[in-house]
């Protein structure tokens, strides 16, 4: 960051040097494997899942070349070509802009893969006219573009960072027998149970050996950890995930399409108790443990981030089982199971399952000092199994502190290598990966129950004992451990787990350099619940302005996530006034969303200007760099990054102008706005802009009642969202399909379309899309003579209580008082839906209800009145420019006329 702006530095991060080191090796897969941390079973993690328990090298070098080629195929855009032929045809339309995804993987191709075409040498590729004719030095930059793009589709397939927990029970379970039982039977009829008890006395490895007991239904495990993951993103992430791997992907897409931000924390909960309802047949099991954390506030002041997490896990009662595990006695439940420790007799039983015979008077004296506790127990094992200490130690007076003493003994015995294994372990926060430890230790460690393998390439030291190792180590020595564990980190692609380390090695600038250019990606992981505990406090005293910069930003975004506009708003105003930069240009932005969402417009559109004008002159300042590009090349994928977020915010300010637009009537302005931003969509090759664009343009076709032109766009929006798996915008486009289908009178089309999004929509009380849809849905059923069926949705439009349908709804029931001669009722329900159009400034609904009120009043034999309002009618269909309504009102005049 020495360029004076928190922007993308050049290089290459850890995690994308690994990713072009195993690109390197990617002909030899047995050495990939041996090699490359990335084929480690931390990180394919679910790649490897179907593969024989026995996993060789080989085996996970071929399980990272086929996720390296999966996620390098979807560069393509399409079906890649299918030999060599079509391929070198590929490269020559590819090749045309470098820019162009596709132009990755031809560089991919002909470096790496050589599934078609394999240069005789690679040279080749730049010295040859039909491949990509250039110097070496632009080859060398275009394949470190194209492994950055690599990396980060690769990084979002393997998610190292949601790795799903599943502790590993124990290999056996003494005292707890009956009570498994329960557990069992409780789970399998899709209750909620509670395990409570204190610390150590066995709850989860209990847990544990109940959910391998239930080795069929699927286990989604998540233990909370404050100032880590305690935030209910964070959970939603992590269970989002989880359910797209059962099939069941509403929430994952729905976080996916909000970049892992929970804008409505009611949508995303009726998400997931949809996917949830949908694996009835082997109902996923939901563990949640140490939820006392959760009751950390007082009565008084509860934690508000706890209290949704709390309320969340209610809502799920009945929908899945639930296994609840908390030091405290939990009052959400079904069955509640108090666990207070292993008799005298199951001492006895722990001693010889290990091989030794204890006598029942040593067997009361050791029950006496643990209370029974397990976790003290098995280290009290593990010391009378590795040293004549065990007893000197039950004859002492330490019985007030049993578990520190007992530690501190089994601690001398250690040798320096597992003595400096367990201080590194101490410092991370979750499980580390188990490839950076020497095999010998972590084998050693595991004998002596000290440390605890996920079976997943995971390790950590049990958690009653990470503290302790960690609060008695040298500062300087911590700080070590915090960066070593820093690099590990950064090296799999998980940039919040390293900005920990960084800040808590006194290392303020890496973390905020860690961070800030992964933090997009970093918040679609569920990880603004870190991000925000690492940030609150970082010192800045030894951080540069572009540091400064870049912290003030971060902890803006982080407080407008959290709906704290006050305290956002409150840092950029510290951070002062921002200088003239791409950077300062977001600042001004964000400064401006924080200002509209306090309620201050007049303010939020002077920073919005201030960006506008800071911007307008960045573009000069880029244009000139464009100009001499020659003698920029080596900053040109910087300016790359530059005009991607210049291309999104025309993208943005052209839908904005289209809906303006829309909302005016100008619906020839509006089509050339969403085609406009179509275009821009494919520049910066985004499906979800794409079909943002697509709906846009279906929406104002169908209002002009251009059903072929309507249909085609909305096709496309729709294959779109099904290929991505966006199943809320999948049904506000079938909701909006329905209003086509009605504006161009295909009723029983808009029926069939428009019924699954209203009951998608009632079942995750969505009130806006659900009214929207239902008013199409009763003027459709009144079209096609059901009017009773009419009435019904017209009447629920209006219990949902959504200003912008009303109109619509009182529309259906005028004419279905019309249809039935009750022209008084008829022409109050239009003129209500008039009135609620005008008030709604919707020329559209007005013109409609106003021709309606005429046409009421003609039914009454009030031609004056009739003929006024259909005459007014007239005159804003024509501005409103929709031929068949025009013609339809015109036909009507002429009837009133003769």
């Amino acid at each position: 960051m020495s360029n004076g702006q928190p922007t993308e530095t050049e290089t290459l991060t850890l995690f994308e040097r690994h990713v072009k080191q195993a690109l390197r090796l990617y002909g030899d897969p047995k050495r990939l494997g041996e090699e490359s941390p990335l084929a480690s079973h931390y990180v394919l993690g679910q790649a490897l899942r179907d593969l024989p328990r026995l996993i060789t090298a080989e085996a996970r070098g071929e399980a990272l070349r086929s996720a390296i080629r999966a996620a390098a195929a979807r560069l393509w855009r399409g079906s890649l070509p299918h030999n060599r032929e079509a391929m070198l045809a590929a490269i020559a339309e590819a090749r045309r802009d470098s820019d162009d995804p596709r132009y990755a993987f031809v560089v991919l191709e002909l470096r790496c893969f050589h599934a078609f075409i394999e240069p005789y040498r690679t040279s080749d590729i730049w010295e040859q006219p039909h491949l990509l004719p250039g110097s070496k030095s632009q080859h060398y930059r275009d394949f470190d573009s194209a492994v950055k793009r690599l990396a980060a589709l690769l990084l979002g397939d393997l998610r190292p960072a949601l790795r799903p927990e599943r502790p590993r029970p124990p290999e056996q379970l003494f005292g707890y027998d009956a009570t498994l039982m329960l557990i069992t039977d409780a789970l399998a009829q899709g209750r909620t149970v509670a395990l409570s008890g204190p610390g150590g006395v066995g709850k989860s490895s209990l847990a544990a050996v109940a959910i391998e007991r239930l080795a069929d239904w699927p286990t989604f495990w998540y233990t909370l950890r404050p100032g880590f993951n305690d935030g209910v993103s964070s959970m939603l992430v992590a269970l989002g995930a989880f359910l797209h791997e059962q099939g069941a992907p509403n929430l994952w897409s729905y976080l996916a399409g909000a970049n892992g931000v929970v804008d409505d924390l009611n949508l995303a909960a009726a998400l997931l108790r949809q996917d949830l309802a949908a694996l009835t047949v082997r109902p996923p099991i939901l563990c949640f443990d140490d939820l006392e954390h959760l009751a950390a506030g007082s009565l008084a002041s509860p934690i508000p981030a706890h209290t949704q997490l709390l309320d969340l896990i209610e809502g799920l009662r009945g929908v899945a089982p639930l296994l609840l595990i908390s030091q405290r006695s939990l009052a959400v439940s079904d069955v509640q199971f108090e666990l207070s420790g292993l008799a005298v007799d199951n001492v006895i039983q722990l001693w010889e399952a290990a091989g030794r015979t204890l006598a029942p008077t040593d067997a009361e004296r050791i029950h006496t000092y643990t209370g029974g506790n397990p976790r003290l127990l098995t280290l009290m094992l593990t010391l009378w199994l590795n040293s004549d200490e065990a007893t000197t130690l039950l004859d002492s007076d330490e019985a007030t502190r049993p578990l520190l003493p007992a530690f501190q003994r089994l601690w001398r015995r250690l040798s320096a290598e597992e003595r400096h294994t367990l201080q590194l372990l101490s410092v991370y926060q979750s499980y580390a990966p188990e490839d950076v430890l020497a095999p010998a230790i972590l084998a050693a460690l595991t004998r002596l129950r000290l440390i605890e393998r996920d079976g997943a390439g995971g390790v950590s030291m049990l958690p009653a004992l990470a503290p302790i190792v960690r609060d008695d180590l040298a500062p300087d020595l911590r700080e070590r451990l915090h960066r070593a564990a820093a690099v590990v980190r950064l090296e799999r692609g998980e940039h919040t787990a390293a900005a920990y380390h960084f800040a808590q090695s006194g290392q303020e600038a890496m973390a905020v350099q860690a961070w800030f250019p992964q933090r997009r990606q970093a918040l679609a992981r569920g990880e603004a619940d870190a991000a925000r505990a690492i940030f609150a406090a970082l010192p800045t005293q030894q951080l540069g302005s572009a540091e400064r910069k870049a912290l003030t930003m971060i902890r803006a975004e982080l407080h407008q996530l959290a709906g704290e506009a006050e305290a956002g708003l409150a840092e950029l105003t510290q951070g002062g006034e921002p200088d003239e930069s791409e950077a300062a240009g977001q600042l001004w932005m964000l400064r401006g969303e924080l200002e509209e969402a306090l309620g201050y417009p007049d303010k939020a559109l002077s920073s919005y200007s201030e960006g506008l004008q800071m911007t307008a002159r960045l573009l000069g300042r880029l244009t000139a760099l464009h100009q001499r590009r020659g003698r920029l090349l080596r900053r040109g994928r910087q300016l790359e990054a530059s005009w991607e977020q210049i291309h999104r915010g025309e993208y943005d300010l052209t839908i904005l102008r289209g809906l303006l637009r829309e909302e005016e009537g100008a619906y020839d302005g509006a089509l050339a706005a969403y085609s406009q931003a179509r275009a821009l969509a494919d520049q910066l090759d985004d499906d979800s802009l794409r079909a943002q664009a697509e709906r846009q343009l279906a929406a104002v076709y169908g209002r002009r009642q251009q059903l072929d032109e309507a249909v085609r766009h909305a096709s496309a929006a729709i294959a779109i969202y099904e290929r991505i798996g966006d199943r809320v915008n999948l049904e506000k486009l079938r909701s909006n399909l329905a209003f086509i289908y009605v504006q161009t009178r295909q009723f029983q089309a808009a029926l069939e379309v428009g019924a699954q999004a209203y009951t998608f929509f009632c079942a995750v009380r969505d009130p806006h899309f659900a009214a929207a849809t239902g008013a199409n849905l009763a003027e459709a059923s009144y079209e096609l003579g059901d009017y009773a069926k009419a009435a019904r949705y017209a009447a629920e439009v209006l219990e949902l209580g959504d200003r912008f349908t009303a109109p619509y709804a009182r529309f259906t029931l005028g004419q279905i008082a019309l249809a039935r001669q009750d022209t008084d009722t008829a022409a109050v329900e239009f003129a209500q839906s008039m009135a609620l159009a005008q008030q709604n400034d919707d020329p559209y609904m007005v013109a409609y209800a106003e021709r309606a009120v005429g046409e009421a009043r003609f039914a009454a034999n009030d031609q004056p009145a009739a003929h006024a309002h259909i005459s007014s009618a007239l005159a804003r269909f024509q501005q409103l420019a929709i031929p068949g309504e025009i013609a339809a009102t015109e036909q009507l005049l002429a009837k009133m006329m003769g």
